[in-house]
């Protein structure tokens, strides 16, 4: 007896990935079919001994703390994001712009851009003095990038976007501006990260991903969910395109922890509404580790 074909078989199409239904969610192995089909490599690709840096804000936190706690060698696991303008940034600082300075400055030398308050340069914040943070970032082996929002403040006088956090309430509003980050410069901006990052560390690993942490708050003037949902999208796509881009290099990822996030956990928020759980992200990580990583036993 012939097999019946699907609706999707019907009209021509082959062997694609068709949305699930709530009981095909329901398997076992919903998150490697729905989710991370495609996305991860054939075979682990960190090491316990490999030097691992998750930049970012509190996701990234997230991430360097469950590697830390499972006995990867992670840089800036215990770092708070107020008290650093590098590599754990503040949260509404975790767009392409910041970060790609802060690469640039580690990477080329690039000097960071001032950034005046009270007609004073503001100084770095970090852990350790410019030297030591600039070993950490060139010497990593594993570079874990989350890219989180498309707002940022801009510099009209140095015509810049700010790389590190400052209260907007002390900020010159003749000379700093906020705006939106156009998806063609995200897309270039991803670019040059990359390039910076494959150029000085042609075997490192990199994995870029997609804060699932939404925006603490919009300057559009429009309702904060729609706004959340353009500035995740701007980078979602910018990130696609260009992972398409570079699809034969084997050493670089997306890694869906935005896709997990909205569509599988359920309840990953906390009473805020705009951080995960402990539990979700002890899921999201579980995920991350079983496709990406060596264990003990490998």
């Amino acid at each position: 007896m012939a097999q019946k074909m699907t609706v999707l078989e019907k009209h021509g199409f082959q062997g694609i990935s068709r949305w699930p239904s709530f009981k095909k969610m329901e398997r076992e192995d919903a998150a490697a079919e729905f989710f991370l089909h495609g996305f991860c490599p054939e075979q682990p690709v960190i090491k316990k001994t490999d030097r691992i840096t998750a930049f970012g804000s509190c996701f990234a936190g997230n991430v360097s703390r469950y590697l830390h706690q499972r006995g990867y060698e992670v840089n800036a696991h215990h770092w708070k994001h107020a008290n650093s303008d590098l590599i754990r940034i503040d949260e509404i600082m975790v767009h392409t712009p910041s970060l790609l300075a802060q690469f640039e400055w580690a990477f080329n030398g690039k000097p960071l851009s001032n950034v005046i308050v009270d007609n004073k340069s503001e100084e770095l914040k970090s852990y350790h003095e410019e030297d030591e943070m600039r070993d950490i970032i060139v010497n990593s082996d594993v570079f874990i990038v989350t890219y989180g929002l498309t707002e940022a403040w801009y510099d009209k006088q140095e015509e810049c976007y700010l790389w590190k956090f400052v209260p907007h309430k002390k900020l010159d509003s003749s000379r700093y501006v906020n705006k939106t980050i156009p998806y063609a410069e995200n897309r270039e901006n991803i670019e040059k990260i990359y390039r910076l990052i494959r150029d000085n560390r042609p075997d490192a690993r990199i994995v870029f991903t997609l804060s699932p942490i939404p925006l603490l708050g919009t300057y559009s003037g429009k309702a904060i969910y729609p706004a959340n949902e353009v500035s995740k999208s701007r980078l979602r796509v910018a990130l696609d395109e260009f992972c398409s881009e570079w699809i034969d290099d084997k050493n670089l990822f997306y890694f869906p922890s935005y896709e997990l996030v909205k569509y599988f956990l359920d309840a990953p928020w906390k009473d805020d509404n705009r951080h995960i759980t402990e539990e979700a992200v002890h899921e999201i990580m579980t995920l991350f580790e079983a496709n990406f990583c060596e264990n003990d036993t490998q």
